[in-house]
């Protein structure tokens, strides 16, 4: 039968739900007689260890008087049962004992027990002992919500330090692709070359980088906002297609990037600004790794990015019956450690601190592919390079997924 509880009030006037345990309705009585003059004590009774672990699942107490020797089930096996429940983990159990050998008090330790209580009661000592721990439960509730409440805001702080330094750094990939435009644009106005097609793809790649950079700047208005872009339908290639011809006037003359794309629309659900971001950010990557690798062998640095569709079947970690797009991004650069592709995805860590590296780039990456329902992978091998892959659901409109 469910027991009425009385709500808690505020702190000055907070009820205590106490629950009193034992067998002998003697000693019960006794026991509500010496605590129920406080006005703050809220009593409950059970007259076994069965009934008493019934009593928990019914109401939220703050404090257990727990008799040990009781039959079928004594108080020993009833404060184990308590600890082994999340639930009820944390109420401190005082034990009731008519023995004072150190033995049995120790048992009570062990299995749990915050203190013990001797009959026949000392009224005084019941009473204190049970406002001491009160108070002592209180406290610890008190510092729980307080150290909680610290670590929601840490954790808040550090998500907004994330995305706004992602921002950023994002933000000066898409800048960094403005200057070398200008470059061009100059150098050939000195020569008096002019190609006006030439010249609009050069314009067009400042202006795509100025768009680009204002769309991700909105976004810094919009950190509080939870309310996200809306995904749609794009063609993974003609993304890559874009990202490659606005980063291309900024490739070193040592690297040579090539594209083979899928031979039909490679659609899936997206936010556009979001891929792109991961995409020039893994061509900046294998671009600076094949600039930090010494070729004594003459090789030119090539940076390969490949698009394909494969079964989930193929691949661990993701949906066995469904297609995915995966886009590689392999280079011929330096390649890495074990050890290094183990923290590469960890936020902050970069070995390019020498060049101004701030360790984002593939954080934000996993996040942002993850956020699309995919994975990345990469393999690597020093002083021959590395390939990163990505997979993202593939996109078949009224057609099964699987098909």
């Amino acid at each position: 039968m469910p027991i009425k509880i009385e709500k808690d009030v505020d702190l000055m006037g907070k009820k205590f739900n106490i629950l009193v345990v034992d067998d002998d309705l003697k000693n019960i009585q006794v026991g509500i007689n010496f605590l129920r003059k406080n006005k703050d004590y809220h009593l409950v009774f059970a007259t076994s260890g069965s009934q008493a672990l019934e009593r928990v699942e019914q109401v939220d107490f703050d404090l257990i008087l727990l008799d040990i020797i009781m039959p079928v089930m004594d108080g020993y096996e009833v404060c184990r049962r308590l600890k082994e429940n999340e639930k009820t983990r944390d109420i401190p159990v005082l034990f009731l004992t008519a023995k004072q050998g150190s033995e049995n008090i120790v048992r009570g330790f062990e299995a749990g027990g915050a203190d013990y209580i001797t009959k026949p009661f000392s009224s005084h000592e019941l009473i204190a002992r049970v406002k001491t721990h009160l108070e002592l439960r209180n406290h610890y509730q008190k510092e729980i919500e307080r150290l909680q409440k610290a670590l929601n805001q840490s954790h808040m702080y550090e998500s907004i330090r994330f995305r706004v330094n992602g921002l950023v750094h994002e933000c000066n990939n898409f800048l960094n692709a403005i200057a070398p435009n200008i470059h061009w644009i100059k150098s050939n106005i000195k020569k008096k070359e002019f190609n006006p097609e030439v010249y609009d793809e050069y314009f067009q790649g400042i202006v795509t980088s100025v768009i680009k950079t204002s769309g991700l700047l909105k976004q810094f208005s919009e950190l509080g906002n939870k309310n996200r872009t809306e995904p749609e339908i794009v063609d993974m290639n003609t993304v890559v297609c874009d990202i490659t011809k606005l980063y291309k006037p900024s490739f070193k003359d040592e690297v040579e990037l090539t594209i083979d794309f899928l031979d039909r629309p490679a659609l899936t659900l997206a936010e556009t600004i979001h891929i792109e971001q991961v995409l020039l950010n893994l061509i900046i990557n294998a671009e600076q790794a094949i600039m930090a690798e010494s070729r004594k062998d003459g090789r030119k640095g090539l940076i390969i990015m490949r698009i394909s569709k494969v079964s989930g079947s193929e691949i661990g970690d993701l949906k066995k019956d469904s297609n995915y797009l995966k886009i590689d991004i392999e280079d011929n650069g330096t390649g890495m450690s074990p050890e290094t592709l183990e923290k590469i995805f960890n936020p902050y860590f970069t070995l390019k601190k020498e060049i101004g590296g701030s360790g984002l780039g593939l954080s934000i990456a996993v996040n942002i592919v993850k956020s699309h329902n995919g994975i990345i992978r990469v393999t690597s091998e020093i002083g021959k390079g590395s390939c990163f892959s990505l997979y993202f659901p593939f996109y078949l409109g009224d057609e099964k997924s699987g098909s």
